[in-house]
């Protein structure tokens, strides 16, 4: 990155970050076709969370009730097999997650970087040409992931005495492996780097840009705010219509506010495409001119 892009002020890399959001949701309103990737990528992770919980289930008709003459390896071979099952699947949702989401970026690259509207099935050819290395961070990204659940379920339990620290140590590591494998999954399939280099080289990305990254990220979450506020206040006279008009109401803040996620969640995949020209180039992608997006 150019010295004079680095040594800008504080509140001037702020704005270039909520420029480049503004860039996101331009692109994404412009080819909404990416949010469809976000879409099967949830459909999917669901599927495999139906899978788990029915593997659960029947596992769990396999064995007995507890007796007291149910034997303690039963008992321990039960809970192994469950907790296995759901590692294996919370693996695979992280895998699935990388992979749709290597695709909007590679997809999105390509929007911004060349002004093209590549086709739908690009981003899926760019990121099935990583899949080793998708599995492998999918894999490491899904463990991080497991072990701050962990972490998070005991700061929400009222009965443990390690409650606060829990949750201290849990904010602390998030906000530090955010910051950390910013660029991994746009240096993996935009670069064919490595995951072990992509983790290396990350940080000092993430450095120089951090600026731009608060920017971008909070300006995304207070405007992904405001819009689920604002549709939920929407729906609320729904609400005083009756019965009919309750279940109307609930199934409208649902449905809104799920084609809210799905919209932003897409937004912050193409904002890290994006960065990672920035990171690379210090300028804007090219796309950001023809959408009258300047610094």
């Amino acid at each position: 990155m150019p010295q004079d892009t680095l040594n800008l002020g504080i509140w001037d890399r702020i704005v270039r970050g909520w420029k480049m959001t503004k860039l996101g949701m331009k692109v994404v309103r412009a080819d909404p076709e990416l949010m469809i990737y976000t879409l099967i990528s949830l459909i999917l992770s669901l599927g495999v969370a139906i899978l788990v919980i029915s593997g659960t289930f029947g596992l769990s008709v396999l064995v007995p009730e507890t007796t007291d003459n149910t034997s303690s390896n039963e008992e321990d071979a039960f809970a192994f097999a469950t907790l296995a099952l759901a590692f294996l699947g919370y693996m695979a949702i992280s895998i699935i997650t990388v992979f749709w989401n290597s695709a909007i970026i590679a997809s999105a690259y390509e929007r911004l970087s060349s002004g093209s509207n590549p086709s739908f099935s690009f981003g899926i050819k760019k990121a099935s040409e990583c899949l080793p290395s998708i599995f492998i961070w999918g894999i490491i990204s899904g463990t991080v992931g497991l072990f701050l659940k962990i972490l998070e379920g005991i700061s929400q339990s009222e009965n443990s005495p390690l409650a606060f620290f829990a949750m201290l140590i849990h904010w602390i590591l998030g906000v530090a492996w955010w910051a950390l494998t910013f660029f991994v999954v746009p240096m993996m399939v935009l670069d064919k780097h490595g995951v072990f280099d992509s983790l290396q080289s990350s940080p000092k990305l993430f450095t120089d840009t951090w600026g731009e990254n608060a920017g971008a990220t909070g300006g995304l979450g207070i405007i992904q705010f405001l819009s689920t506020l604002l549709c939920v206040s929407i729906c609320i006279p729904l609400f005083f219509l009756g019965d009919y008009g309750v279940i109307f109401g609930i199934v409208m803040v649902l449905f809104l506010i799920g084609l809210i996620s799905l919209f932003f969640v897409t937004v912050d995949s193409v904002n890290r495409a994006s960065m990672y020209y920035y990171a690379k180039t210090g300028e804007m992608p090219p796309m950001a001119e023809k959408m009258d997006i300047v610094f």
